[in-house]
């Protein structure tokens, strides 16, 4: 938990949505996560900068904790899952580390966002035949939960194989070292750079693993928002998008991807950075003069979460039988 009067990063939120933009391979948000090892000269050279001003922001985000560290997850459709993400209103927002660490044994509890006041998202893995309703039932049975909003369904993962033994090995070594050299995942592994380079670069180019970025934007001065706007067409969503980045440059869009939650094409999710907390307004109040928007919602971001106990099960070995909640080998 960050301390209370821990100082923030120093500000260059330009910089930094221009460094995520080009490190997500979508160009915005997804689930899919971004490659750590995509290193300083490459998104120098995409951003026309020097590389030592990027090494420089990359230290301070880890030195701030802007970004405190990564979380490896297999694609999981290689075990037969799917996933789906549930708002959750907690009773008392000060208790709200209380309810998140209850929805963290959850079975198939994975990660999920905190936002400022009483509203989360927690995001699950499941069985692909599975009913999210026992995933419902038993957050409202939670101590500390007020309110859980409809299962927000992923587009099913898909996946041509399961992952080989050796597989198996490497993802299990990329959890504890998400940004080591090759060189060393290689060691912990017991097989040569070569074979690590070549699988690696497989595992990723087949969306077989993702890293997802562990964001804490407490860690930053300006106030993070999530737009959630519904639109009467797509062709609006999409017109809008382009003018939000026209009026506000400092902001992502939440891309629609293979994978992630399976979002109405007449929704879209944003994120934009105000420059303080007294300009929240001005946002809102330009957003409702777009007459193309029907619904709005606006939510200040926390710091994103993870629990890796299910997926830790799902990789204890091949015989463990890939299911969330099951026993985990030796």
């Amino acid at each position: 938990m960050m301390p209370p009067h821990r100082d923030t990063l120093p500000r260059g939120v330009d910089l930094d949505l221009e460094m995520l933009r080009v490190m997500y391979a979508s160009e915005g948000v997804s689930i899919l996560g971004i490659d750590p090892r995509l290193n300083a000269n490459r998104v120098a050279r995409h951003l026309g900068i020097s590389r030592a001003r990027v090494a420089s922001r990359l230290r301070a985000w880890a030195e701030y904790g802007f970004l405190a560290r990564y979380d490896v997850w297999p694609n999981p459709a290689l075990f037969g899952l799917t996933g789906a993400t549930f708002d959750v209103r907690v009773a008392d927002r000060l208790a709200k580390e209380e309810v998140l660490s209850r929805i963290g044994l959850v079975p198939g509890a994975v990660g999920g966002m905190d936002f400022l006041g009483e509203w989360l998202a927690a995001t699950f893995v499941l069985p692909r035949d599975g009913d999210s309703r026992r995933t419902s039932a038993l957050l409202r049975s939670l101590a500390g939960v007020a309110e859980v909003g409809e299962a927000i369904p992923w587009a099913r993962p898909t996946s041509e194989r399961a992952l080989t033994p050796l597989e198996h090995r490497i993802v299990r070594v990329l959890r504890r070292y998400p940004t080591g050299s090759l060189a060393s995942v290689a060691r912990h592994v017991g097989v040569s750079t070569r074979t690590i380079t070549s699988r690696y670069g497989r595992l990723l180019d087949e969306r077989a693993v993702w890293f997802v970025p562990i964001l804490d934007f407490r860690a930053l001065a300006e106030p993070v928002l999530n737009l959630n706007l519904g639109f009467r067409a797509p062709a609006d969503r999409e017109a809008f998008a382009r003018a939000l980045r026209r009026a506000y440059p400092q902001s992502l869009e939440f891309r629609r991807a293979q994978f992630g939650p399976e979002l109405p094409e007449t929704l879209g999710s944003f994120f934009v950075v105000v420059r303080s907390a007294a300009r929240i307004e001005e946002l809102e109040h330009w957003i409702r003069s777009n007459p193309t928007v029907v619904s709005q919602e606006t939510l200040t971001m926390k710091r994103l979460y993870s629990f890796p106990e299910t997926i830790d099960r799902l990789l204890a070995g091949p015989e463990s039988g890939g299911r969330p909640g099951g026993p985990a080998a030796g």
